[in-house]
């Protein structure tokens, strides 16, 4: 049996709330993004995507009645970030609640001794890796008035946000040591209650960085936290 037809069987008829089917949005997504591109199901790091993207759904339409802002760090193509505004949107959500999409649009930054992967045989990610377009994120974003793009390096772009901001749910998708650790620092006492922060890289060999930086994080704050059977883990505030 191929790995798309187990995909199927897990994923299809997944309804997230109100009727919403979540593979279904899923390929929409995929469509607006990869136009010329068709998703392999066949692809464990397609189907290991979709894993992910099912509990960020999941979880993010589990706080739809909570007030605050949305933040994402580490943007890439835009496919998470528009996947929970689409979802937001689907979901009726009276709340005009503000999305801030966080990305240097240069790439990775300065990979730390932290961010190398113990197993020689595993890639090594090199600053610069996995640079992506602002302009084709702008365009996808383009017709909705409450998503700001913020292009520059954390932890200094966050001094553009207003410090009196507070946030529902956070998406750290930023695979190394320093930035997560940072953004941790500057997010966590701006949750609110029930908010959540959802670390995309958490079981990730490829960037062992995001792990280490994570549970110094929760071990200095005595934060508990979940780890999910996706790789990624999350923290909701209590």
């Amino acid at each position: 049996m191929t790995l798309e037809k187990h995909t199927k069987i897990i994923f299809e008829n997944i309804k997230i709330e109100n009727q919403i089917d979540f593979f279904n949005l899923w390929k929409e997504i995929f469509n607006l993004i990869y136009s010329n591109k068709k998703a392999n199901f066949n692809d464990p790091l397609i189907v290991s995507r979709i894993h992910k993207n099912f509990y960020l759904c999941k979880y993010f339409a589990s706080i739809k009645s909570v007030e605050g802002d949305i933040l994402e760090c580490g943007v890439y193509k835009g496919f998470s970030s528009l996947l929970l505004r689409t979802l937001e949107k689907k979901l009726c959500i009276s709340n005009k609640n503000n999305f801030f999409l966080v990305d240097s649009f240069e790439g990775l930054s300065e990979i730390l001794e932290e961010d190398k992967p113990e197993n020689k045989n595993i890639y090594q990610s090199k600053k610069g890796d996995l640079k992506a377009n602002i302009d084709n994120v702008e365009t996808l974003f383009k017709n909705f008035d409450n998503v700001h793009i913020l292009k520059g390096w954390i932890p200094e772009i966050f001094d553009i946000l207003d410090d009196y901001n507070r946030y529902k749910f956070i998406h750290i998708d930023l695979d190394l040591y320093q930035p997560t650790y940072d953004t941790l620092n500057y997010i966590y006492d701006k949750v609110v209650r029930g908010g959540m922060i959802i670390t995309d890289d958490y079981q990730t060999p490829l960037f062992p960085g995001n792990k280490k930086a994570w549970e110094k994080f929760c071990k200095y704050k005595n934060i508990g936290f979940f780890s999910l059977p996706s790789g990624q883990a999350v923290i909701i505030k209590e």
